[in-house]
């Protein structure tokens, strides 16, 4: 694929049962007025403490708190929020992003109404350091011992899956299940068989570790997916997508991005990012 012009852009604990996720993601609701505006964050002081803001009522048991630039863990670990890197291409933003930059571009929750503008992928930018700290590092087995297995669709299809038990991603997933099993065959369909959850594996296009390797993310029926990595092009992506709008809506509901979402779409992918689930 030809290379385009770089881009450039101005411990484990739980969250409990499914109806606390639902009350974290209300209780952002009122941030995303000051998101209306726009979907790229800069580095302003006022932006960099909406994004944690929004992290650390995402994670409450895992996070406690910031200082607008530095996010503060439960265990004492502190992290800085931002690399002071204002000017990062796109390639920077997926390759090294910091902690504020996951923020850059706003997660349009809902149907998609038209295709993601180049370069629009929101959740993309995963920051490894924080992810690691978060649900541990797949590669010295941190990862495994924190996977909990469940029935993906058991009055459908009924085989077992593992999945971080981590911020109760488990329990989100088996709701999310349950919700799919009540659909019609012809739209849960495109939810089984799943092309997979956990492995610990690194990204195709940038070698960044992959959310299956931290347990938080599910590929479905692969025969009703499109990936841009798929394509054979020349010129800008064409968009494609087959997975229906009830599925996406079930997992955005209980805490989980869509990578159909994404110019670079993967539309059989979803993971575990509540915190960019914003009420709009």
């Amino acid at each position: 694929m030809p290379r385009r012009t770089p881009r450039r852009f101005g411990g484990r604990s739980g969250l409990g049962a499914g109806h606390r996720l639902a009350t974290t993601i209300c209780s952002l609701a009122g941030l995303a007025v000051l998101l209306a505006g726009g979907t790229r964050l800069g580095a302003q002081d006022g932006q960099a403490r909406l994004a944690l803001d929004r992290l650390v009522a995402a994670y409450p048991d895992a996070l406690t708190g910031h200082d607008d630039k530095t996010l503060r863990w439960r265990d004492g670990t502190v992290m800085p929020a931002s690399d002071g890197a204002d000017d990062k291409t796109f390639a920077d933003l997926l390759r090294h992003p910091s902690i504020v930059d996951q923020f850059r571009i706003r997660y349009p929750r809902g149907p998609v109404t038209e295709p993601p503008a180049v370069d629009a992928d929101p959740g993309r930018f995963r920051n490894t350091v924080f992810f690691t700290k978060m649900y541990g590092d797949c590669k010295t087995g941190e990862v495994s011992t924190r996977l909990a297995s469940l029935a993906w669709l058991p009055k459908t299809w009924g085989k077992s899956i593992r999945i971080t038990s981590v911020n109760g991603i488990d329990a989100q997933l088996r709701a999310v299940s349950a919700e799919i099993d009540a659909l019609p065959e012809k739209i849960r369909r495109a939810a089984y068989p799943i092309a997979g959850t956990y492995k610990c594996r690194a990204i195709a296009d940038t070698g960044q570790p992959s959310p299956h390797g931290y347990g938080i993310a599910i590929d479905l029926n692969t025969a009703f997916s499109d990936y841009w990595y798929w394509q054979r092009h020349d010129g800008p992506i064409a968009y494609r997508n087959r997975m229906p709008d009830e599925i996406v809506a079930i997992f955005e509901n209980h805490g989980f991005i869509w990578g159909g979402k994404w110019y670079h779409f993967d539309t059989m992918h979803f993971e575990f990012r509540p915190e960019l689930l914003v009420t709009q």
